[in-house]
Parts: C-alpha cells; sequence; structure tokens
C-alpha cells in the first residue's frame, strides 16, 4: 500500500529473485544467496540500474521481516551490487521526420496491422501528452480522457512512478489520433487505452513486463525499407534489401558512440524539445512529471542547446590566408558573405562556427487520418 513501483517489484520477484531463491524458508537466506541472484541477473546482460533495482526490492521485503522480528538480520544490507560495466553512450532519438516516416507505414498482413497501429498510437501519445514513460501508457484508461463526443480537450496523466496523477491539456495535433484509436476499439468509456491484444485477457488486460523496444526497431526497419515482405509466404525476408545508412544503424543497432532508439525514446524527445522551445526548466519538469529539476537535467544532455557552441562564447579570431592550404581558403570562401566594398580580396577571414541542424516540433504524419 503507498508504494508506486510495487507492480514493478512484483516482476523483478518473479523474472530475477524467485527462480534463483526457490521456496527456501526466508530465516536460511544468507548474503550469499543474494549475492547469487545479483550475479545472475550481471550474467544475463542487465543493467547495472536493473539490478540496483533487484536489489532494492530484496531489500524491501527482508527489511520488513526484520522489523516484525521473523528474521534475525537483513541480508541483502551485507551485500554490495556487483561491478557492471557503465555503458555511458547516448541513447538515439528519432528526429520529427523520421517519426513521419514511421507512423506512415502501414503492415501489409492484417493479423499484424493492429498491434503495428497500437505501437504508434503509443510513440503519438509518449511523444506529445507528457512524455508518458511506458508503465504510464500500460496503466492509461479511457476514463482519464474526456471522451464526450470525441473531444479529448484534456486528460490525465497516470504518472505512476511518482504516484501523483497529472491533468494535461490534449494537444491538437493528438487528439485525432486519439480519436481514431478510440474510434476503432469501439468508443469506450471504460477500461485501458493499451490493452494486451492478444490471450486470454486480449482488449482487457494490462500489459506487464513487457518492452517494446526490439518490435519498435523491428517495425522501423520495415518501415525505412530494409526488409521485403513476401505475399505468398506471409513473411519478411531475412536478407536486408539494402545496406543500412550510417544514421540508420545508429537507430536500429547502435554505435560505438550511441545506443539504439529503445520506446523511453519518445520521453527523452519530448523533453529535448521542451528545452530547445526555450521552456524554462520548472516549466519544463513539471510537463514532463519529473519530481526534481535533477531528474530533468539528465534528459538534457544532447539536445540541439547542448551541442551548439554560441558564437559569443568563441574567441574573438581571423585566420590569416598566408597560414591556410588551398582547401582551407575554399572552405572559408564559401561561408562568408561576398563583400560589395573594393576591399573584398582581403587577407583574412572571419572563422565560424559549423551548425547543427535543429529538430522541429511539428510534423505531418499518416495513422489513418489526415492532419493539417
Amino acid at each position: 500500500e503507498g508504494l508506486a513501483d510495487a507492480a514493478n517489484e512484483r516482476m523483478r520477484d518473479r523474472l530475477h529473485v524467485l527462480p534463483s531463491l526457490g521456496k527456501m524458508p526466508v530465516n536460511s537466506i544468507r548474503p550469499v544467496h543474494v549475492r547469487a541472484v545479483l550475479e545472475a541477473a550481471r550474467h544475463a546482460g542487465k543493467s547495472r540500474q536493473t539490478i540496483r533495482h533487484i536489489r532494492w526490492t530484496m531489500h524491501t521485503v527482508f527489511a520488513a521481516l526484520w522489523r516484525d522480528e521473523l528474521i534475525a538480520e537483513n541480508p541483502v544490507a551485507r551485500v554490495q551490487i556487483p561491478k557492471v560495466p557503465k555503458d555511458n553512450r547516448e541513447r538515439a532519438v528519432l528526429t520529427d521526420a523520421e517519426l513521419a516516416v514511421y507512423l506512415a507505414w502501414q503492415h501489409p498482413d492484417d493479423h499484424h496491422r493492429l498491434p503495428v497501429l497500437q505501437r504508434q498510437t503509443m510513440a503519438c501519445v509518449a511523444r506529445m501528452f507528457g512524455g508518458l514513460r511506458t508503465g504510464d501508457l500500460h496503466a492509461l484508461t479511457w476514463q482519464a480522457f474526456d471522451t464526450e463526443s470525441g473531444r479529448f480537450a484534456h486528460g490525465w496523466a497516470p504518472r505512476k512512478k511518482t504516484a501523483r496523477p497529472q491533468l494535461l491539456e490534449v494537444p491538437e495535433m493528438l487528439r485525432p489520433i486519439l480519436r481514431d484509436w478510440w474510434e476503432r476499439q469501439g468508443r469506450p468509456v471504460t477500461g485501458l487505452v493499451f490493452p494486451v491484444l492478444r490471450g486470454e485477457l486480449a482488449g482487457r488486460g494490462e500489459k506487464h513486463g513487457v518492452s517494446h523496444a526490439s518490435a519498435l526497431r523491428r517495425d522501423m526497419r520495415r518501415a525505412f525499407g530494409l526488409e521485403r515482405w513476401r505475399p505468398e509466404r506471409h513473411s519478411w525476408e531475412s536478407t536486408p534489401v539494402r545496406k543500412m545508412t550510417p544514421r540508420e544503424r545508429e537507430l536500429l543497432d547502435g554505435t560505438d558512440t550511441v545506443k539504439p532508439v529503445d520506446f523511453h525514446s519518445w520521453r527523452r524527445a519530448f523533453n529535448q524539445a521542451l528545452a530547445d522551445a526555450d521552456v524554462n526548466a520548472q516549466q519544463a519538469a513539471a510537463l514532463a512529471g519529473h519530481s526534481d529539476l535533477g531528474s530533468h537535467a539528465r534528459y538534457l544532455a544532447n539536445t540541439a542547446k547542448m551541442r551548439r557552441v554560441p558564437e559569443a562564447a568563441l574567441p574573438k579570431l581571423v585566420v590569416h590566408r598566408a597560414l591556410l592550404t588551398a582547401d582551407h581558403r575554399t572552405v572559408l570562401a564559401a561561408s562568408v558573405p561576398k563583400r560589395e566594398s573594393a576591399d573584398q580580396d582581403s587577407s583574412c577571414f572571419p572563422a565560424r562556427p559549423a551548425r547543427f541542424e535543429r529538430a522541429t516540433c511539428g510534423f505531418e504524419v499518416r495513422c489513418s487520418i489526415q492532419l493539417s
């Protein structure tokens, strides 16, 4: 009760703790058993953050048992997190143009079309409606929206991590996308917006322990034309149609400096777009549902503003022609506007910093609807 992360803790128990500990009596569990759970997670390739969460889940349970005097001590307190190589690479984030390509794609097979459309709709909601986390998307209900007459003027973001639901205005661009998904589901007024689509709980059960990252990258690979659909086989060719571009490799496979795109990238894109739009930190943190400014700051490391050095911060230098090669003079001459005065053939050119393209917040998509 009162634990915002209870569902995730149950999932960690089921996936990592119980398979290792089995049905051991709680008073028989020692630090060596706890260490074995964490080492198993490390060997499975889990990140340091995931292993930290697993340890905290175990610590919470054993701390309660210790307070109730059911065990003599908390065995987790004696165990440190094993050393795990930390991946400090930036996470790839789709540009608006790439997002439009992804949303315009439709699966050629009717059986798989609805799951793809669900992921596309989830991507739009996460990108435009408060940067919802994946857990928030799974918990989102139709009751949270103003569904009367399909207006979708406002809605409540669940914010499961902080357990503080937040009332937000639904952007005009998102309303027809939500309305289209709502009509496809039969205009419900209750129930989950994005329920499971397969199995016994299809249409009503909440997704648990589901990662959409691999499915997203698979959809993008096909949307970018890297795979070919074979209608006679009802399957995709395993051999790529063409060689990936450097940008596609960055998004789908990752590089030495960038991790591949995942579903949390929509939240990153939302936060970065707020920073590029000159929204102040307090307002941006509130719109994204962050509990403190430190959490918001972690998303801003690779925004356009953080990549471009302001001209005022650069040294006031001139580059003399005598010190340049022919190639350098060609590059500088192309970057300097022509002078109308007689001093056009001056012996020096001002050095200008390179600029990076800034992503825009608007885009046109086809998601079975027309946007103006």
